[in-house]
């Protein structure tokens, strides 16, 4: 009686198990590693072997001021809508679907992309630059935490 006990305890478990595993394997927001827990050298080696690196607020302000990059907003649609940087787009990664073929038809691969989110936690900017990268663009920088320091700092925002 034991035995059997056990033996339907671990198929429950291995069942349960598997079924986690399939639904974290098809889910648009995995997590990832988060960069603000590595060290820095670790952090930056990590972002570089991604194919993007992370810019800083001064060059990324240069850029915006030049027309030099596309700025791309990673941020939930809500949160596009109460304000972004001026003349972002938005490319929320679990609307791909929607946006994704347009986006990689109307856009030169050499564009300089600068992604940004909210927070110095926050996964999405990575995962955005991360996936731009892996479509084919070599010029991804992420702007850490870069809603928050570009519209603090007063730099040019749209409501």
């Amino acid at each position: 009686m034991l035995k059997q006990a056990a033996n339907e305890a671990l198929i429950l478990i291995g069942t349960a198990v598997a079924i986690a595993i399939a639904v974290y394997a098809v889910r648009p927001d995995k997590i990832g590693i988060n960069p603000a827990s590595l060290n820095q050298d670790a952090a930056q080696q990590s972002l570089s072997e991604s194919g993007f690196s992370v810019i800083s607020i001064e060059d990324a302000v240069r850029l915006h001021q030049e027309n030099g990059a596309i700025f791309a907003d990673a941020r939930h649609s809500a949160d596009f809508e109460a304000g972004h940087i001026q003349g972002a787009v938005h490319l929320y990664t679990a609307d791909q679907e929607i946006w994704l073929n347009e986006f990689l038809a109307a856009t030169d691969p050499a564009t300089v992309i600068v992604t940004y989110c909210d927070g110095a936690d926050c996964h999405l900017a990575p995962a955005l630059a991360e996936l731009l990268f892996f479509n084919g663009f070599n010029n991804v920088r992420y702007l850490k935490n870069g809603w928050t320091r570009w519209r603090d700092g007063g730099f040019p925002i749209e409501p």
